[in-house]
């Protein structure tokens, strides 16, 4: 702010040299007490920049917060009673029978409930969902693909099938830097693979996939260390 002074403010020639000092000191008070305010931000804003915290870097990541990886295998297959359905609703047999396709319908009760019911214990809602992809030459099935894509849409996520079965390594070093939770829908002979790669095969968790399609595997990392929990879907009449 600019202060404007008048005749009267300036000290006279005329004026003995103790008024001249009076004025003098009165002038010097008065600029301190306009740049207070100045040097008192100033060390406001230093003492702001000290407490902002610095940026986590990368390697860090997970590793003081939890990080929730939840894994499933893909809905029913054909046998010889249930033939599979393709996304045409022509017989197929690698996707889906029509049991499959309902617990893919079912999905989003269990990951994705209204806000008024509370998510089953274990579950949280996912940020990210892989399937292992079924087009080029690591094609596999139709059916992890199928399993995921109903809820995928249910939540407006984008299905991610860049890793194909044999790259389970490849898709857990992504899933442990994606936005988290993290879903992952797999071919279940595959899915220790993926369990291994995560460093989290010492946790309890079965070393081989039960002969069940009902199943949620889920692993929370809090400070480095592993935890797993096994939940049941309770999606379709006759799960256990």
């Amino acid at each position: 702010m600019t202060h404007s002074r008048t005749a009267a403010d300036m000290p006279s020639p005329e004026r003995t040299d103790s008024n001249a000092g009076a004025v003098s000191r009165r002038w010097v008070l008065a600029g301190l007490a306009a740049a207070a305010p100045v040097l008192l931000a100033g060390c406001g804003s230093k003492g702001s920049h000290k407490a902002a915290p610095a940026p986590a870097d990368a390697s860090s990541a997970g590793t003081s917060a939890d990080t929730v990886i939840m894994i499933i295998r893909h809905g029913e297959k054909p046998d010889a009673s249930h033939p599979g359905i393709g996304d045409n609703g022509h017989q197929d047999s690698k996707s889906l029978t029509q049991r499959g396709w309902d617990r893919a319908n079912a999905l989003p009760k269990l990951f994705d409930p209204p806000r008024s019911q509370p998510l089953a214990t274990g579950i949280e809602r996912p940020r990210t969902i892989y399937a292992a992809t079924d087009q080029g030459p690591h094609a596999g099935a139709h059916r992890m693909r199928q399993t995921v894509t109903p809820l995928a849409h249910h939540m407006g996520l984008t299905l991610n099938t860049t890793y194909a079965e044999s790259q389970e390594a490849a898709l857990a070093t992504a899933a442990l830097a994606a936005p988290e939770p993290v879903l992952i829908c797999w071919e279940h002979s595959r899915i220790p693979a993926i369990v291994k790669a995560l460093g989290a095969s010492h946790t309890g968790v079965p070393a081989t996939w039960p002969n069940r399609f009902d199943l949620v595997w889920v692993f929370t990392r809090t400070h480095g260390t592993w935890t797993f929990r096994q939940v049941d879907q309770h999606l379709l009449p006759g799960d256990a």
